[in-house]
Order: C-alpha cells, then sequence, then structure tokens
C-alpha cells in the first residue's frame, strides 16, 4: 500500500495541474481571477481527499487522526452552522424571534446537537470502519463525500437564504477540489487502473 506521504504527494501534483488548467483559463480570458485564487485556496481539501479512502485502515495515519480529530470537527461545524442559523432555529423553537427565550432554546439545541455529535462520531468511527479497500476506495464514495463537503461548506459560507454567485463557485471549487483528491488516492493504489484500464472488451 501506498503510504501517507506519497498519497499527498499524488493528491499535491493533482492539484497543481488543476491551478495549471485554471491558470490557463484565466490567461485565456475564459476564467476570473477569484476562480484561480480560490482553487489555489481550496489545496487543504485535495490534500483531504487524497487521504480520506485511507480511513478504513486501521494503522493509518488518516485513520489514526481522523478517530482523534474528526469528532470534534463535527461538533465544530454543527456548532458554527447553529449560530450562522439561530434566529430560523428560535422562530422554528418559538413560533417567533424572541429575543430571549428563542435565543436561549436556539443556543441550548445547537451546544447539545454539537455535543452529540462529537460523542457520537467518537462511539461509531471505530465501529462502522469498514474493510479495507472496500467501500472508501471506489469512485461513487468519492463522488458522495465530495458533495457532502460541498454541502457543509455551503452552510458554513451561506447564510443569504440562497448562495451568493462567488459562495457558489467557492462551493463547486471545494467538492471538485475533494474528489480530484480523492481520485488521486485511487490512481496512486492503482485501483483505477485495474477498475477502467483492465476490463475486458
Amino acid at each position: 500500500m501506498t503510504d501517507y506521504e506519497a498519497h499527498l504527494q499524488y493528491g499535491f501534483a493533482v492539484h497543481m495541474l488543476l491551478v495549471a488548467a485554471v491558470t490557463l483559463g484565466y490567461v485565456t480570458n475564459l476564467l476570473s481571477v477569484q476562480m484561480l485564487a480560490m482553487t489555489v485556496a481550496v489545496l487543504p481539501l485535495t490534500l483531504a481527499g487524497s487521504l480520506f479512502p485511507d480511513l478504513d485502515h486501521h494503522s493509518a495515519l488518516p485513520y489514526r487522526y481522523g478517530k482523534r480529530f474528526i469528532p470534534p470537527a463535527m461538533a465544530l461545524i454543527i456548532l458554527l452552522v447553529g449560530v450562522r442559523y439561530r434566529v430560523p432555529i428560535a422562530v422554528a423553537l418559538t413560533g417567533e424571534p424572541a429575543p430571549r427565550l428563542g435565543q436561549f432554546l436556539s443556543g441550548a439545541v445547537v451546544a447539545s446537537l454539537g455535543w452529540g455529535s462529537w460523542v457520537a462520531t467518537a462511539a461509531l468511527f471505530p465501529v462502522l470502519r469498514p474493510p479495507h479497500r472496500t467501500i472508501t476506495h471506489r469512485v461513487p464514495t468519492g463522488v458522495v463525500a465530495a458533495f457532502c463537503v460541498g454541502g457543509i461548506v455551503s452552510l458554513l459560507v451561506g447564510g443569504h437564504g440562497s448562495l451568493l454567485a462567488a459562495e457558489r463557485v467557492f462551493v463547486i471549487a471545494t467538492s471538485v477540489a475533494f474528489l480530484f483528491g480523492f481520485m488521486s488516492h485511487l490512481a496512486a493504489d492503482g485501483i483505477l487502473r485495474e477498475r477502467f484500464l483492465n476490463r475486458p472488451v
């Protein structure tokens, strides 16, 4: 199995190809400088995608770090989203944006969800780990995970009722970057070659 450093190198190389493609689009006036800046900025998502499949290996670095940091990260995401949408939550709980009761109940719900997600994720993470190179090493899983990443980002950057044009572009960029990183992992493991190039005609 290719180690995590090699997967990071594959992910970085794929991201540089993506940046080069967007740069070409920029110099030919097909893409904006904002798109180029966003493509450069989402490098961490590409690297995260390049490590994501090995969450299924108990001794792999992604699993060991994921087991430690994913539960608090999930709680933090829920808290941030809850703070952004505290007024709609208050309205849903009380029927109106009450300045005190609604805010208190909204905060209590968000805090409870954050704590519950931390506890549940920490408990279920090792239990739900699939066998190595099964479901987490499949292209559909990468597509679903990329959509999930985009959904989380849209909740974090939204809050206007609908996403602005620049926010939609950023959400798409994060999803694409994560998916490219995921695909680079499968390429590094030789899975893409096995599944697509060695198929009998």
